[in-house]
């Protein structure tokens, strides 16, 4: 082998080391993302079981009851809108390290290629590029997917909190003027 046949196939093959850096790179925001949403499930499951110890105890008033079952309610449709936000994170992540592995094949392929010279690599190779691109355009989809529906799990929070501060002025006695 030539040094020129050597640098075309360091050079074919460096398109596919390029792919595997950006899906990685993607692949860690992704994981970023499905571990924020992790933590906050085990947090919200966390206020969950205060919230319902709080509720067996005796000294709890109806207003606080009130509260507390509204609360509940609040964080259990939030758990259910993370649960599939956490699906849809896993999907993109499944996707996306399949993009890496596609293109880490197609690395391989290109080397076995240049070294058997066989024209039926050439199909392969081309193949398991698409194939990593396909998975990587999938991953991507389903990430923009999770994000555009991110919204809904902060804006029930909102609500609720909003829904809480008014609360809490009804309750309030009201300050009678001298």
């Amino acid at each position: 082998m030539e040094i020129s046949e050597l640098m075309n196939t360091l050079q074919a093959t460096l398109g596919s080391v390029v792919m595997i850096s950006s899906s990685a790179l993607i692949c860690l925001i992704i994981q970023t993302r499905y571990g924020r949403v992790v933590d906050r499930i085990r947090h919200l499951l966390s206020e969950r079981r205060s919230l319902q110890q709080e509720a067996v105890k005796e000294q709890a008033t109806a207003a606080d009851t009130d509260f507390i079952m509204g609360r509940l309610k609040n964080i259990d449709a939030q758990i259910e809108l993370l649960l599939r936000r956490g699906s849809k994170l896993k999907w993109s992540l499944f996707l996306t390290f399949s993009a890496v592995f596609s293109f880490i094949f197609t690395s391989f392929l290109t080397l076995i290629g240049t070294a058997i010279s066989t024209t039926i690599i050439i199909p392969l190779v081309a193949l398991t590029f698409f194939l990593g691109m396909f998975f990587l355009l999938l991953g991507a989809v389903t990430t923009v997917n999770e994000i555009a529906n991110s919204y809904d799990a902060i804006s029930k929070e909102v609500r609720f909190a909003r829904s809480e501060i008014s609360r809490s002025y009804t309750r309030q006695p009201a300050e009678s003027t001298p």
